[in-house]
């Protein structure tokens, strides 16, 4: 009686259910086929793809290398806010607020704002300090309620604050803390979304340089 030899080839394996996201071509129950038009397009597709990297590689990797990261001070936007302020004052008709800035503070910006859709001209700048810190100054001779209102986002009053010599207003909103102080010829709006403390070291600063 003949024996059955046992095969050297294992069966082949079960298909996979095209819905199992293992799937793969050899689960298909055909062969997908391309016709020789339609391998000659995937051709220049893939052609095309790479030539079209290339080309891009080639336009960015240039730029990179000639614009390299720039470094963190080169953020920092410093004006020289006496120089402005001598200038503003010729102009302003008031005593404009300047003061002497310490070890890690900066203006970034000063200007005389003339034009304004509110009517009243103000000058203003903003102070950095240990760069994170910020202080935005508006100072008017001119002002009134409707400019404060504006200046200040219609914050809230929340009541007052005794700083220095001067009593200042305070009014909250969305996270940003305004004082504002009425003096002889103007009208100061000092205000900070970042540190409490530097808004009062500022309004130390106007008290001690106007006062």
């Amino acid at each position: 009686m003949p024996v059955n030899e046992p095969s050297d080839q294992s069966a082949p394996e079960p298909r996979r259910d095209l819905n199992d996201p293992e799937a793969t071509f050899e689960d298909l129950p055909f062969k997908p086929q391309l016709t020789e038009k339609q391998a000659k397009r995937a051709n220049q597709t893939f052609k095309g793809m790479v030539l079209s990297v290339g080309f891009t590689l080639a336009v960015v990797i240039p730029l990179v290398l000639l614009n390299p990261a720039p470094k963190d001070e080169a953020f920092e936007s410093k004006v020289n806010l006496q120089q402005t302020a001598e200038q503003t004052e010729q102009i302003a008709g008031f005593e404009v607020f300047a003061p002497s800035l310490g070890d890690g503070q900066y203006a970034n910006f000063a200007r005389w704002q003339a034009n304004t859709a509110q009517g009243v001209p103000y000058w203003e700048f903003g102070i950095v300090a240990k760069n994170k810190d910020f202080v935005w100054v508006r100072q008017a001779a001119e002002a009134n309620a409707t400019w404060i209102a504006l200046t200040t986002d219609t914050a809230v009053p929340t009541g007052t604050r005794t700083i220095g010599g001067w009593e200042w207003e305070v009014r909250v909103k969305d996270g940003t803390t305004y004082l504002i102080s009425e003096r002889k010829d103007s009208t100061l709006i000092l205000s900070t979304d970042t540190s409490e403390q530097q808004l009062e070291d500022v309004a130390e600063l106007a008290e001690s340089t106007l006062s």
